[in-house]
């Protein structure tokens, strides 16, 4: 079995993740669902035939993230939360790493702590509209959207300097997952929609093939 072959297998999985989670068919859909990272690990390797540290980190705690998100209870919503942003904290330390222009570099990190005060006030505004719901998971999501934040905004400055496609990837990733938990907080703790269901599914699977592409096209070794 070649990458091409195991491509046409990540989206078949990805069409039964879709309609089963539509239809609720929960066995279904899970299985599906933490079958994505399998493949695309595979697809991965046997492009490249080699493993390498960082695609496997990226790769190994996004699996986690699906595993822990198949019984959302409140201990594994704060393991789903803690893998899901060291997988957001590995990937924007590449993008940083990336980024060749030194005056970029410095305003990016001269600004993480004024971003991080903005966030932690929006987040304590959220708090306020999900109320008693969120409990002692707060700090968890707090410390989660910052480091999503500072991945989205890192991988954004790190594209505006070197606008490639390689460096579009990681941008894309970032944009589903900020998608994707958004509306997935909304349909938890506010109200449910047939569009948020599928919306969730459809920017999960764009995300993990923008990461896959990533994981394929990125020399790594220039980060060494």
């Amino acid at each position: 079995m070649n990458s091409k072959q195991i491509l046409t297998l990540y989206f078949i999985f990805s069409a039964v993740f879709l309609i089963a989670s539509l239809l609720h068919v929960k066995l279904v859909a899970n299985i599906a669902k933490v079958s994505l990272i399998p493949l695309v690990f595979f697809n991965y390797y046997f492009y490249k035939n080699k493993l390498e540290l960082i695609p496997m980190l990226l790769l190994i705690f996004c699996f986690l993230g699906d595993v822990f998100m198949l019984d959302f209870n409140r201990y594994t919503s704060r393991l789903y939360l803690v893998t899901f942003g060291i997988h957001h904290l590995v990937f924007a330390l590449v993008c940083y790493r990336a980024i060749q222009d030194f005056n970029a570099k410095k305003l990016i990190f001269s600004a993480l702590p004024v971003i991080t005060l903005w966030f932690v006030y929006f987040n304590y505004s959220i708090k306020d509209i999900f109320g008693s719901q969120m409990g002692d998971l707060y700090p968890f999501v707090l410390a989660y959207s910052i480091v999503l934040s500072a991945f989205t905004i890192i991988s954004l400055v790190n594209y505006f300097n070197n606008e490639t496609k390689v460096n579009f990837y990681p941008v894309m990733v970032a944009v589903c997952f900020l998608i994707g938990d958004i509306i997935m907080a909304i349909d938890n703790y506010l109200f449910e929609l047939f569009f948020f269901d599928f919306t969730v599914v459809v920017v999960k699977v764009i995300g993990y093939f923008f990461l896959l592409k990533f994981i394929k096209s990125y020399n790594f070794i220039r980060l060494y």
